[in-house]
């Protein structure tokens, strides 16, 4: 198994113009959703939160629970908790504008079957599983050795570990002086992406016919020409096709969460 890139690769990906990836897949994640078994909240479930309340509170779970796994691999609270945060805003903004109250019982409040508790599970869980997804995907490419939260965690030790070393002697690496998980789950995401999309990139047809036939789809009025816009092109379709497979791999819409959080099996 190869080792993990080295630290000039990362630090140049991060400086790069490959943001376009991980904000693609990222957004991927964010919409995608997950079939859950129909029902109320569990007994457990507080009925009375307001809009304010944490996503712990919300979802009931807390982040050494396992949800539900991925072709054996644990998918824990602390990663559907991290996925949460990313979309709380977004959910609480959507039924703001269907009209649901923010004080207390707002996570309870349908609007056409589905309340904001549900929504926020849905996709928090959809994230979680599609990120472990990209991360047993990175292992078999030989980019990770370790795939669970404890992995994670450790990874982003050592980057802040690194961080703080090299601003102490005095040779600050780009970007911020350390990550927050979340900021860094973003990060390490978009790097896992840039990589198995261009290892992916090796089996698609992208022959010139293609390229064009892709150029036609995306080209609106105003272009540039083909010639000027063959990479564009050809980023595109290596991005949509690297991010069907890895939708593929993560089993949508087959990930089931009983009522809560309740463990589970994906895959």
């Amino acid at each position: 198994m190869r080792s993990a890139p080295p630290r000039t690769s990362r630090t140049a990906f991060r400086r790069s113009g490959l943001v376009w990836i991980g904000a693609a897949v990222a957004t991927a994640a964010v919409v995608l959703g997950v079939a859950l078994f129909h029902g109320g909240p569990s007994a457990e479930e507080p009925q009375s939160l307001p809009a304010s309340a944490s996503v712990a509170e919300v979802l009931a779970v807390g982040p050494g629970d396992t949800v539900t796994s991925f072709e054996g691999e644990p998918v824990t609270g602390a990663e559907v908790l991290r996925a949460a945060e990313s979309v709380r805003a977004e959910v609480i903004s959507t039924f703001t504008r269907y009209g649901t109250p923010l004080g207390p019982g707002f996570w309870d409040r349908p609007h056409d079957g589905l309340t904001p508790r549900r929504q926020l599970r849905e996709r928090a869980v959809g994230a979680a599983v599609l990120d472990k997804a990209r991360r047993v995907w990175a292992r078999e490419a030989g980019l990770l050795t370790d795939v669970s939260e404890q992995g994670f965690q450790r990874e982003l030790a050592q980057e802040n570990g690194e961080r703080a070393a090299a601003a102490a002697g005095g040779r600050p690496l780009p970007g911020v002086p350390s990550y927050d998980e979340h900021t860094y789950a973003r990060v390490r995401a978009a790097e896992l992406d840039s990589a198995l999309s261009k290892i992916y990139a090796g089996g698609l047809d992208l022959s010139e016919a293609r390229l064009r036939e892709q150029y036609r789809i995306m080209a609106g009025q105003g272009a540039p020409p083909f010639e000027k816009a063959r990479d564009n092109v050809r980023q595109a379709l290596v991005l949509r096709e690297y991010r069907t497979a890895l939708e593929a791999r993560a089993g949508y819409p087959g990930i089931h969460v009983h009522g809560g959080l309740d463990t589970d099996t994906h895959r």
